[in-house]
């Protein structure tokens, strides 16, 4: 039996009632003081059902979400607190919640925040451990199964929050993929959506089409966002500036007609609102007139809006649920007002409900009795035995009593609701059950037993008396009623049976088909290998009989030797056919796109050994619909000095070499059959070893001049250490070519004009922002740059970390270069992943039963997340474990055909 739930907040009983939402925003203030908060929420007071309280808006520091929403609550305003991944780790995150519930918080917007370039603390380390989907995930299993992310169960009081995300219908490429990434949020738990502010109502229409078309308006409540637009300066502000935002040239032309600006701002938005209101699917609107609340009031009331619901509380007891509805038609979960009491026939139907309610209680207690006999066995039990014998209760020891008393209780209190009862009506309910006087130890006149003789009934007020012919007829009924479930679940329990038996039999049959399937598999993987082995022999057979070349001309360099046996991957089938010849006679323009960009040619190299990426004209691999002239790269990674962090699994394939980097590139090279090298110099980072530039570009020069792949010089980091060590690089390699990175809004003005002055390619490196990479570009365009020599780093994150927002933002920096033939980001992506994998806890744990081999799981983490870092576009990959390195090439060969 689960515990009964009290009701969810007043923005949930709002919407569920079907009745039309409102919500606003506050903006909590920056400082500590306290009565800028109660000052906004009493000019919110009765004219919103709930109010967002904002964490830390445009990256700028505030007073905590958590913070103001109990001020707001303390004004009888309902908060709706907002948590952003910008700030917070996912423990953070639970203990805030945790926090949050436990203080009487009930709504929670899920966001995953402004990047911290944004705001007043533009240095401050991004934590970004989760996204928005993700958090929404862990909120939910929290919820609704009561167990941390991490797995661990929560044993009492799990938060029960009403979960809400954010969704722009307007951010591209369609309308349609934005209702689908909207889908991933419901997916995820999102229980109301808030949508970005809309002036454009066509294309929100498109967008709510699109949300029918995949249901979703049936599985979440979808908020309008609305604002007033204060001046025509604001108007064209968001136009222009606001990214995701669409405000056509009417709008604009409505304020400049205007002769009171906000006067016309607030009609528009009540316009907009009565649009929104005609649209299927749109549960309410989302005010937000942050520091122009007292818009608010005028707004709502323009809109006939301002007469709020009333939904007063409810407590409903999980074991109503699993019974049938007993409740009238005319009563509904958002009842206005209750009669003043339910009339004779109500009453009895819920006797029968109280019955049930009070056997269900019995029957549980008596299943944890029979559970746990030890609870009464123990060194107390002569004295447990006493106490119970006093009280009548038998062997019921007190946690079964106290858990069948609030079972009851909740049970009770949902029929008084359910039902409409009087307070009066109510009582002789109770007395009736004669639940409360068996649990409570008191002794009752007689026990609720239908068959009981009508002169051992508990007495009840007048206002609820019956014959007593129709109670016994009630008891008749209740008896059937109760033979009938029984044989119900009878039938149930023998169906239950029947099919377990009919799921072991298949189960066996699919064991032994599997078994069988796995010996074939095992005779023919031998055949291989020994045709294999004997195909080696024959190769060997014959290189011996080749004559050994003169001394004179044996390579100066080392000769490549074949890759390390436990590197050995097997190849991806490839697909014969194409896929005009599988579609038969369906026309190629069903599925089948026309791109009007394509993404640039970025050379990189020196020599006949220069390789260039980029030069795709449609999606990653989607070789059906245009051309992909270049495979990705890929590039190992070593380090200017030698990595103590790295864990055993990884660092075991280059032990002899990683205190000497000339020897590790060549390694690479050599053994490993790099393609391109990184070194990275991690040496140089002044809050660690600080090394000076001049040893760290010597090294690098190094390195440069012992291997003839393509090599890229990474720094550490610091904008100004980096500049110092990349320009020193340039300067004592000659004429050779080497990729420099990272180059971000800091740095691009010194480095950019030090590698376009020699003509080396370089890396633009931006956060996890369409926008910041877009504008770097620019900035870079406009020193002089040619972007065909510039790749994007958009700074991504490793599986479990944040991969799903980096997946994202790549997504939608392709599609814009591709469809939306924006020459600013028409640049080939390199993703430095390796270090993002391998810094992961789950690349250090050991070895263990539940998490299988370390190694393994390492190298697996390295090869999905560049395999998704493929889907998403990039071209260039940086990685570090041989192995992981090995699968993603057979990933790349495989689908390349």
């Amino acid at each position: 039996m689960e515990t009964a739930m009290k009701a969810g907040s007043r923005l949930e009983r709002v919407l569920k009632s079907g009745a039309f939402a409102v919500t606003g925003e506050l903006g909590p203030p920056k400082s500590a003081d306290p009565e800028v908060v109660r000052k906004k929420a009493r000019l919110l007071k009765g004219r919103v059902d709930a109010v967002n309280i904002t964490d830390c808006q445009t990256a700028i520091v505030r007073m905590s979400s958590i913070g103001a929403g109990l001020l707001v609550q303390a004004e009888g305003v309902e908060p709706v607190i907002q948590m952003t991944c910008r700030d917070r780790n996912r423990l953070a995150m639970q203990s805030d919640i945790l926090g949050a519930s436990a203080l009487g918080l009930k709504n929670l917007l899920c966001l995953t925040g402004d990047h911290q370039k944004f705001g007043n603390h533009p240095g401050a380390k991004g934590v970004f451990d989760m996204d928005s989907i993700q958090l929404l995930g862990m909120m939910r299993d929290m919820r609704d199964e009561q167990k941390f992310q991490c797995g661990e169960a929560i044993k009492a009081h799990e938060p029960r929050l009403f979960l809400g995300c954010a969704a722009n219908p307007f951010a591209g490429p369609s309308e349609a993929a934005r209702a689908a990434r909207l889908g991933k949020k419901v997916s995820n738990g999102a229980d109301f959506v808030q949508t970005q502010i809309i002036y454009n109502m066509e294309r929100f229409a498109a967008f709510m089409a699109a949300v029918r078309d995949l249901g979703l308006d049936e599985k979440v409540y979808i908020l309008a966002g609305v604002t007033p637009p204060r001046s025509v300066g604001m108007a064209r502000y968001m136009k222009n500036f606001v990214p995701g935002l669409d405000v056509p040239d009417e709008v604009i032309k409505r304020l400049q007609g205007a002769k009171d600006k906000e006067e016309e701002g607030i009609n528009i938005c009540v316009d907009i609102i009565q649009q929104c209101r005609e649209i299927k699917g749109v549960a309410g609107v989302h005010v937000m007139a942050i520091e122009w609340e007292e818009a608010v009031a005028e707004i709502v009331q323009r809109a006939g809006l301002e007469q709020r619901p009333e939904v007063p509380e409810a407590e409903v007891a999980s074991t109503i649920a699993a019974q049938p509805k007993a409740v009238p038609e005319t009563v509904t979960v958002a009842a206005e007002a209750a009669p003043a009491g339910a009339g004779e026939a109500e009453l009895a139907a819920a006797r029968l409900e109280a019955e049930k309610i009070v056997a269900a209680a019995r029957e549980e207690a008596s299943r944890l009795r029979a559970q746990a006999p030890a609870a009464v066995a123990t060194d107390t039990s002569d004295q447990i035995h006493a106490q119970s014998a006093e009280a009548g209760e038998d062997e019921m020891n007190e946690r079964e009593r106290q858990m069948a008393l609030e079972s009851v209780r909740h049970g009770l209190a949902a029929l008084k609701k359910a039902f409409n009862l009087s307070d009066d009506q109510f009582d002789a309910l109770a007395q009736f059950a004669g639940a409360e006087a068996i649990l409570k130890r008191e002794p009752a006149a007689a026990p609720p037993v239908p068959a009981a003789p009508a002169a051992a009934a508990p007495a009840a007020p007048a206002a609820s008396a019956a014959p007593a012919a129709d109670q016994a007829a009630e008891a008749k009924k209740a008896e059937e009623a109760r033979k009938a479930e029984e044989a119900k679940k009878a039938a149930e329990a023998k169906a239950a049976e029947e099919a377990k038996k009919a799921a072991e039999a298949k189960a066996q049959a699919e064991a032994k088909a599997a078994e069988e399937a796995k010996k074939a598999a095992e005779a023919k993987a031998q055949a291989e290998a020994k045709a294999a082995e004997e195909a080696k022999k024959a190769e060997a057979a014959k290189a011996a009989s080749k004559p050994a070349p003169a001394p004179a001309e044996a390579p100066a360099a080392p000769a490549k030797s074949a890759a390390p046996a436990d590197l050995a991957v097997g190849e991806l089938a490839v697909e014969e056919s194409t896929l005009a010849q599988r579609g038969g006679k369906v026309p190629a323009a069903n599925y089948t796109q026309d791109y009007s960009g394509a993404i640039r040619e970025v050379a990189l190299g020196n020599g006949d050994k220069i390789v260039t990426v980029g030069g795709t004209n449609s999606l990653p691999f989607h070789l059906f619909e245009g051309k992909l002239e270049h495979p990705p790269l890929i590039a190992m990674d070593i380090l200017d000095i030698k990595p103590e962090e790295w864990p055993a699994s990884l660092s075991r394939h280059f032990a002899d070499v990683m205190d000497n980097p000339v020897a590790w590139a060549q390694k690479c090279v050599n053994d490993y059959q790099a393609e391109a090298i990184c070194i990275s110099l991690v040496g140089t980072d002044p809050n660690g070893m600080n090394r000076p530039a001049s040893e760290a570009a010597k090294i690098a020069a190094q390195v440069v001049d012992a291997v003839d792949v393509p090599i890229i010089v990474w720094g550490c980091g610091n904008a100004e250490k980096d500049t110092e060590t990349l320009r020193e690089v340039t300067s004592i390699i000659g004429d050779k070519k080497v990729c420099l990175a990272p180059l971000d809004d800091s740095n691009y003005r010194s480095l950019g004009a030090t590698a376009m002055a020699f003509g080396h390619p370089m890396v633009a490196s931006s956060p996890i922002d369409v926008n910041l990479a877009k504008q770097l570009n620019i900035l870079l365009e406009n020193l002089g740059v040619s972007l065909n020599s510039v790749l994007i780093d958009p700074s991504i994150g490793a599986l479990g970390y944040g991969i799903e927002y980096t997946y994202s933002v790549m997504e939608r920096i392709r599609l814009a270069a591709l469809t939306q033939k924006d020459e600013k980001l028409q640049l080939p992506f390199i993703c430095n992943l390796g270090r993002e994998v391998w810094k992961a806890k789950e690349c250090r744990l050991p070895s263990d039963e539940m998490l299988g081999d370390a190694e393994n799981r390492g190298v697996l983490m390295e090869a999905i997340t560049a395999s998704c870092m493929l889907m998403a576009g990039g071209e260039t990959l940086i990685m570090r474990h041989p192995r992981a390195i090995a699968l993603t090439k057979s990933l790349i060969k495989g689908l390349m055909g």
